[in-house]
């Protein structure tokens, strides 16, 4: 028999445990993107990128800009992956001739960009000339900022990865690409107007190495190490991606001997 004073005490263990085991599910949602209205979707990209001398006695800074829309192609809803194309894109690079400049506006305007929960891919994925020129891959802008989801039920605080790798062609010769990401839910919570939202963050790291063996792969320098972070804001009723942001440093090895900075901005246009 369980004595009188014990059962107060029973009860209320049992309401914590209640109340805590309700708390914990109130903190899960599906982390998602529902790719089945996709060919509506438009998104706003824009690149800003800001390159230093390492050198601090030089004057040699330089900017540049990428601006365009990332809209979902006709057809390309359903089970598979998020397709976009490029459109109305504007790109500032003083640091390229003009016909480089204009060249990869062209390959930009062509380029498809697929969006699954395995991360993102180019269909062009050997680069564009010139991109190196003033160290910045801008092939890899729209994978820097878009997050890969894992469309599965994460709780507040959990976390998954992914590694992604990609050949390129750089002016040095042939190379590899690998970049790792690792993203956390950070929150979950209710606009003013009762939408609920995700908010991720990720880290992530990226370079870029030779192609090669022995010797001859040891005696070339990675022209493109970097690392940065990013966030973004999910919209879990409509399963979108409202916004997110990354900011990207990387540092160059090459002649130029710059540190180069990119903000990357990524918005929903409704």
């Amino acid at each position: 028999m369980i004595p009188k004073n014990i059962i107060p005490m029973i009860a209320l263990a049992v309401l914590t445990t209640i109340l805590f085991v309700g708390c914990g599910n109130s903190e899960s949602a599906r982390i998602e993107i529902d790719f089945s209205t996709i060919a509506d979707w438009k998104y706003m990209l824009g690149v800003d990128l800001y390159g230093t001398p390492l050198d601090r006695d030089s004057e040699e800074n330089f900017t540049g800009s990428l601006r365009a829309y990332l809209r979902g192609m006709p057809g390309a809803g359903g089970a598979g992956p998020l397709t976009c194309g490029f459109t109305d894109v504007s790109l500032s690079a003083p640091f390229l001739p003009e016909d480089e400049r204009e060249d990869i506006e062209r390959r930009l305007s062509d380029l498809r960009v697929s969006i699954s929960e395995k991360g993102v891919t180019l269909s062009d994925t050997s680069g564009i000339p010139g991109v190196y020129a003033g160290g910045w891959d801008i092939l890899r802008s729209p994978a820097r900022v878009i997050p890969a989801l894992p469309n599965a039920v994460m709780s507040v605080g959990s976390s998954w990865e992914r590694e992604q790798r990609f050949p390129l062609h750089v002016p040095q010769g042939e190379a590899d690409g690998l970049m790792y990401q690792l993203y956390t839910l950070d929150s979950l919570y209710k606009t003013p107007t009762g939408t609920p939202v995700a908010a991720i963050s990720w880290v992530f790291t990226y370079r870029v190495a030779m192609s090669g063996d022995g010797e001859e792969r040891g005696q070339r320098r990675s022209p493109l190490v970097g690392q940065g972070r990013g966030n973004a804001l999910l919209d879990l009723r409509k399963k979108k991606l409202i916004q997110s942001k990354a900011t990207f440093q990387v540092t160059h090895s090459g002649v130029r001997g710059m540190e180069i900075n990119e903000v990357v901005h990524f918005e929903m246009i409704e």
